[in-house]
């Protein structure tokens, strides 16, 4: 079967159909009829031959004619009708329908810029932190710190009851994970910053009074902001802030601080890095 296509004439399959004006077909020629001769007393008397009959021959011959003729009417007829056609065709689908334009394909969506590094990250130090627990509290924040590592715990600390500290940088920001004996010591170290927050606007002007916070984790955390000076040693004097946020049911901590002076004298930084757990939570 000849496959249509609308752009191009189609001739008919059959060769006796098709015109001799049809591209590669070659003209056909007309085939040489012999007459016969008419004696030579017929031409030049303008006299017959005996039991001819010129109106006769000439009805004959004229009927031969138009069967010749009507024989290929059909033919021109249907091969007209087809070009027609295709030309109608050819032109509609231009004039009709439009060529297709080129759309662009779709792209699936990406992941956002950093994403990938970040969760990266997170697994990285997750790896660091001594408890499951404490591992899960500071999830949120774990794809934005590095360098985390299990610091020693001093007697002081062990006093203030911490069982562990993990220390994490996040540039001029350092971040503590601290877990507790128990929540009656979590509730003792609660309690010291509250105290020092009292004091807190009067070194770092703009500290928020302690509060309650939600995370994206759904967690209700204490929230507290407080600041101290440094006593002695070579940045004696200079002003440290911090924000202090523990988890009410389990004896665990985290802590941001960073020097006032590093900060631009501006809250702004500091509280921007621990909303991360509010806005755009790393999965794990």
């Amino acid at each position: 079967m000849t496959t249509q296509h609308p752009d191009r004439a189609v001739w008919p399959s059959s060769i006796e159909d098709v015109p001799t004006t049809a591209p590669g077909r070659a003209p056909a020629v007309e085939p040489v009829r012999r007459t016969a001769t008419p004696p030579e007393s017929g031409i030049r008397t303008g006299t017959h031959p005996a039991g001819s009959d010129p109106t006769r021959s000439m009805a004959s011959g004229g009927r031969s004619v138009r069967r010749r003729r009507w024989a290929r009417g059909p033919a021109a007829l249907a091969l007209a009708a087809l070009l027609t056609g295709a030309s109608i065709g050819f032109g509609l689908r231009y004039t009709v329908v439009p060529p297709p334009r080129h759309t662009p394909t779709a792209t699936a969506p990406t992941a956002s810029a950093g994403a990938a590094f970040a969760q990266r990250q997170a697994a990285v130090n997750r790896a660091s932190l001594p408890t499951p627990d404490i591992a899960d509290f500071a999830g949120p924040w774990l794809g934005r710190v590095g360098g985390c590592s299990v610091d020693a715990i001093s007697e002081a600390q062990r006093g203030n009851g911490e069982t562990t500290r993990t220390r994490c940088t996040a540039g001029i920001v350092t971040s503590y994970w601290i877990t507790y004996r128990n929540l009656a010591d979590r509730e003792a170290a609660e309690a010291r910053y509250r105290s020092q927050a009292a004091n807190a606007a009067a070194l770092a002007s703009g500290a928020a009074a302690p509060t309650q916070q939600s995370t994206v984790a759904g967690r209700t955390v204490q929230y507290i902001e407080y600041a101290y000076r440094i006593p002695n040693g070579d940045r004696a004097g200079q002003v440290v802030v911090a924000i202090w946020w523990s988890d009410p049911t389990r004896p665990i901590a985290g802590v941001f601080t960073c020097y006032w002076a590093e900060l631009a004298s501006s809250w702004l930084p500091l509280r921007d890095l621990w909303a991360q757990a509010v806005t755009t939570p790393v999965q794990r």
